[in-house]
């Protein structure tokens, strides 16, 4: 598996189709993996980079402190060390909020940017749930699966896919006890984010894209975002909760696809 260092940190990253090059980030508990419902219909136009951000579950995971800014940085690190010079970028959560952090800073290098289920900003409530989950993580790692749910699927699609959420609390429960601990640095990382003053700094085209029925990063977020980026578009799914991906690939898929297609380079 490929491996890139920076700054001491070993991250570990992956790429599978051809084209222009397309950026895939995180959510918090996500690793590349994760994007497979994704990646095994956009590999077949593009050329698509994923990575595990630093803490997470395939990358080396630091006792010291890390940012936001830290993982957009290590971002630009990968796309140095490829040779790309701009991308597509597409993040979910944590990795869309990445995303939003390395598009206002380096605006030349991003084609366009997709975020779904993702905030500028930390309100109370879902502070106090993320909170939730670090003290979980840290103290009942075997509950951490079960206290998330609630608000990362929505009511239907936990009632209708028991093999999936099983299967999802099995992968979990599987986790060495430093990922767990990593975990809780990732949220506490998270908590400190506050970048919508920035928002208007993003020139790309942008797609925010949020879950109908999302409990944790409510679509008020999302509108948030789209209001304060220059000529963004919303996609709003029916049906879905916070882990669109998952839940609605289909219409991820489809959405993505078109909004991609508007912005690839011309055919020469």
């Amino acid at each position: 598996m490929p491996k890139l260092e920076v700054d001491g940190i070993q991250l570990h990253w992956e790429a599978l189709g051809q084209g222009e090059p397309v950026a895939f980030l995180n959510g918090v508990l996500m690793t590349t993996k994760s994007w497979n419902l994704q990646t095994s219909v956009l590999s077949r136009h593009y050329r698509c980079l994923l990575h595990d951000f630093r803490g997470q579950l395939l990358s080396d995971k630091p006792l010291q402190p890390w940012t936001m800014e830290d993982h957009a940085q290590d971002l630009k690190a990968l796309l140095d060390h490829l040779g790309v010079e701009s991308c597509h970028i597409i993040g979910t959560s944590y990795g869309g909020e990445v995303g939003l952090i390395f598009a206002s800073r380096w605006p030349d290098r991003v084609k366009s940017l997709s975020v779904i289920s993702s905030v500028s900003e930390v309100g109370p409530e879902l502070d106090q749930a993320v909170s939730q989950w670090r003290q979980a993580a840290l103290e009942a790692p075997e509950t951490l699966y079960r206290i998330m749910l609630p608000t990362t699927f929505s009511t239907d699609f936990v009632k209708s896919s028991p093999k999936v959420i099983k299967l999802g609390e099995e992968r979990l429960q599987s986790c060495p006890p430093d990922f767990f601990r990593a975990f809780a640095q990732l949220v506490d990382t998270f908590r400190s984010l506050d970048i919508t003053a920035r928002l208007d700094k993003i020139r790309c085209p942008t797609l925010v894209m949020v879950g109908e029925q999302d409990a944790l990063k409510s679509p008020s977020y999302s509108q948030i975002i789209a209001d304060r980026i220059p000529g963004s578009e919303v996609v709003i799914i029916p049906g879905a909760g916070h882990a669109v991906i998952l839940e609605k690939p289909s219409e991820v898929n489809a959405a993505l696809l078109e909004f991609l297609a508007k912005h690839r380079d011309p055919v020469t």
